[in-house]
């Protein structure tokens, strides 16, 4: 059981006000603010400190998390082991290429043991680090770019991240100039996916932003995406598997924009999650 202190901390270190902190975890001020020294003055480290009027963290405050998730995933693992009478239950998060393209085999083969059962949430990055903090999922496989700074991972595996259109597109398996992508109607997923990031980040390598498509479409479903490109004429950026999953898809390159991306296990204890993701795997 974790100290009473550390709710204290993770309330401050996600609201980041004192006040609110309080109203929260019904308390007083300077309750929180004696909470927080104590965790200060028992590890010998400043946690959070005052800029001006602003409050913000200090170095060691994200060193201090990334132990206190490790604990608490580890809590939770025991308290999970305990109540469980027999077989596997697995509580994992995956984007949604990862879930929906990629784990399917594994997930048809853990499921074929009639003693085993899973939780399997698909969301986007953002919000499946976020469940991952709070220890409601036991890892996750995460597609794109996430702070490894924040994080324990591993790689799981490297995908070609390429332009997918219709197969009479006239981009279809051909390398294309980069103005002419601009020239054209871009379906992307939504705001917080690692997809939409990777591209975000590698046309603002090439000097651009998206505003630079002649039109921008975001939808959070794949296969609405994959409809409107086969059907409507549209281009969009994904994983290989993606291209492959309908017959009316196609693949095309950009010139000098050649991306790979990685698949990687993202976890807050490592000796849980890597056995965990090992028993998922081989079981």
């Amino acid at each position: 059981m974790l100290d009473f202190r550390i709710a204290t901390f993770l309330t401050l270190y996600h609201e980041m006000n004192y006040r609110k902190t309080a109203k929260i975890l019904n308390m007083t001020q300077p309750g929180v603010t004696h909470h927080i020294q104590y965790l200060e003055n028992y590890y010998g480290i400043k946690l959070f400190e005052y800029n001006g009027r602003t409050l913000s963290k200090t170095k060691n405050t994200e060193i201090f998390k990334r132990h206190i998730d490790s604990i608490i995933a580890e809590e939770h693992a025991m308290r999970q082991e305990f109540s469980e009478k027999e077989g596997l239950f697995f509580n994992i998060g995956a984007t949604k290429t990862i879930g929906e393209f990629v784990l399917i085999p594994a997930l048809r083969k853990f499921l074929s043991n009639e003693s085993h059962s899973i939780n399997l949430i698909i969301d986007n990055t953002e919000t499946l680090l976020h469940m991952l903090e709070d220890s409601r999922l036991d890892f996750v496989v995460v597609e794109g770019i996430f702070d490894k700074m924040n994080y324990k991972y591993k790689l799981f595996k490297k995908e070609n991240f390429m332009g997918v259109c219709a197969k009479n597109h006239p981009f279809s398996g051909k390398t294309i100039p980069l103005d002419e992508i601009f020239k054209e109607t871009l379906v992307i997923r939504e705001q917080g996916s690692g997809t939409r990031r990777l591209l975000e980040q590698a046309i603002a390598d090439r000097g651009f932003t998206m505003a630079r498509f002649q039109r921008v479409i975001s939808i959070s479903n794949f296969s609405v995406i994959t409809d409107i490109i086969v059907h409507g004429g549209a281009i969009t950026f994904a994983y290989e598997p993606i291209a492959l999953h309908r017959d009316g898809l196609a693949t095309f390159e950009v010139e000098d924009m050649q991306i790979t991306g990685e698949f990687n296990f993202v976890y807050c204890n490592a000796s849980i999650a890597e056995e965990k993701i090992r028993m998922f795997f081989e079981e």
